[in-house]
């Protein structure tokens, strides 16, 4: 896996984020079909870039974006 590839997998996530708000981690893979590991790196890339927070609700994991805007990520 290369760096752009990443940044795909990161895009498509943000696109989901973007549409359905807060996901489950568990959702968002299965959404997806990407492996932990990928899910992880794409994951990683945007918190890095400051593009999604994580918030634990009732013991579980979720994923939303940090601002709802009109910006695409790509």
């Amino acid at each position: 896996m290369i760096k752009s590839d990443i940044g795909i997998n990161a895009g498509v996530i943000w696109q989901l984020l973007s549409e359905k708000g807060q996901i489950f981690i568990v959702e968002l893979a299965e959404l997806t079909r990407y492996s932990d590991f990928h899910l992880a790196l794409a994951l990683g890339w945007l918190a890095r870039e400051d593009k999604i927070r994580f918030e634990y609700i009732d013991g579980d994991l979720y994923a939303k974006l940090n601002q709802l805007s009109s910006e695409m990520y790509y």
